[in-house]
């Protein structure tokens, strides 16, 4: 259902000249999480029980998106759910407004069913330099190590990747960005959980700004 509102996105931001939006799995993981509140708790609305706005949501989970924006739609007794929230959305003003806002370059959908067979949907919209085309693993073996693999947007040019745990920084690398897709290898020497953080350039390793960020368990093998 998810992938599917996705298809439904990118078909009206295709119908107004609009580039497609990509899908990225830290923005669905905050998606599908306030979907799942909601639906839990019985409540509609951006702001959750504990206050939290879709920003302080993108903070708590490490995201550092400047540019964001959020959809909640809210639907039951259709055939076609996903179908009629989207068009519902395409209706709203505001909804529409982020549908077909410009700036937003991808986007991550969650979806969460009630037990009252209700379907809550959040729609978490951002702006990045780098974009990721295959999601991101949140294990991975230490011997294979990190394969990502993205494109970039704009006029970035040069990036910056640390690899940091419990706080520190273990290692820093800068690697140069070309036009169209691009596959950045991170190795491993440990075991353990790490947080990547991405930083892009247009110019040098003066002017860095934080694109990505994710945590990361590494295992020795498939069972640890």
């Amino acid at each position: 259902m998810e992938w599917t509102m996705l298809r439904l996105l990118n078909k009206d931001r295709k119908a107004h000249r609009l580039k497609p939006l990509f899908m990225q799995s830290d923005l669905s993981d905050v998606a599908r999480k306030h979907s799942k509140d909601m639906a839990r708790l019985d409540y509609f609305d951006h702001t959750n029980f504990t206050g939290q706005s879709h920003a302080d949501r993108y903070q708590e989970a490490k995201i550092s998106d400047v540019i964001s924006g959020e959809n909640l739609a809210k639907i039951g007794g259709y055939r076609h759910p996903v179908h009629r929230a989207e068009i519902g959305l395409m209706n709203s003003p505001g909804h529409r407004a982020n549908i077909l806002n410009k700036d937003y370059n991808c986007v991550g959908v969650g979806v969460y069913k009630s037990e009252k067979k209700v379907y809550f949907y959040t729609q978490n919209f951002a702006r990045r330099h780098l974009i990721f085309y295959r999601n991101i693993p949140s294990t991975i073996r230490r011997k294979k190590g990190l394969a990502l693999y993205f494109q970039p947007v704009g006029k970035a040019r040069f990036g910056v990747y640390r690899v940091k745990e419990n706080g520190a920084i273990l290692k820093e690398k800068g690697f140069l960005i070309k036009s169209g897709r691009n596959r950045l290898h991170i190795p491993f020497n440990s075991k353990g959980k790490y947080i990547i953080e991405l930083f892009t350039s247009s110019h040098s390793k003066k002017q860095l700004n934080m694109s990505n960020q994710f945590k990361l368990r590494v295992n020795e093998g498939w069972f640890g």
